[in-house]
């Protein structure tokens, strides 16, 4: 889990260089790098990859040499920089058992609540290793902590969003092994994240799955 001390801001870098902050973040914005949220902090692990491509756009913006369309065409280069969390899980996952996990899967003994005429929709997992009978999924931050206005908006089930989701994990930790799937979820405090608990890319991700898929990896 990050700590505080080892993340810095834009404001601190900017303030560091004596460059205004609304203008070292409107740099930012412009430079379209994948990996930051719409709206988010600018907030990074110091010494991160992240960290490396504000501190590019910095140095063009201090050299008077920004420029607003390809200021970071370099960032863009590793499909997994940008996207949600996720995939960029699933695509570790895949990188580290040399396989691509089926995404979105169904399972037929797999489904959701009743809706008002009865009928139940299937729960998708986030991925699906048919060779190794594995069920990967990723669980963010909804998945332990209470989201306010969301958790409590009404459902096909009658009972809150946050509610239903606590059902729908607790019936797919019961019901996937029973019928013969291992199954793993890789939590977001496992990996390095900021305090919105969006995770900041490091290359020590790749440790924490190598270490939590080890078994199911063919020698």
């Amino acid at each position: 889990m990050t700590v505080p001390s080892q993340l810095i801001t834009a404001v601190d870098m900017a303030i560091a260089s004596g460059i205004d902050p609304k203008r070292f973040r409107a740099a930012l914005r412009a430079a379209g790098l994948g990996w930051h949220p719409h709206n988010g902090r600018w907030e990074v692990l110091r010494g991160s990859s992240q960290h490396k491509d504000m501190e590019m756009v910095m140095a063009r913006l201090g050299g008077g040499g920004f420029n607003l369309r390809s200021a970071m065409k370099p960032a863009r280069a590793d499909p997994r920089a940008s996207g949600r969390d996720e995939h960029y899980i699933l695509d570790l996952c895949d990188e580290f058992l040399e396989l691509k996990a089926v995404r979105q899967h169904c399972f037929p003994f797999l489904t959701g609540d009743p809706d008002r005429r009865g009928c139940r929709k299937p729960l998708p997992v986030d991925g699906f290793y048919p060779g190794l009978n594995l069920v990967v999924e990723y669980h963010e931050r909804q998945h332990r902590e209470r989201v306010g206005f969301f958790d409590d908006k009404p459902t096909v089930s009658v009972v809150p969003r946050g509610e239903q989701r606590r059902r729908y994990d607790e019936r797919r930790r019961d019901l996937l092994p029973k019928h013969g799937y291992a199954f793993v979820i890789l939590e977001v405090d496992e990996f390095a994240h900021d305090r919105a608990k969006r995770l900041l890319r490091t290359s020590e991700d790749q440790a924490v799955v190598a270490r939590r898929l080890g078994i199911f990896r063919a020698p």
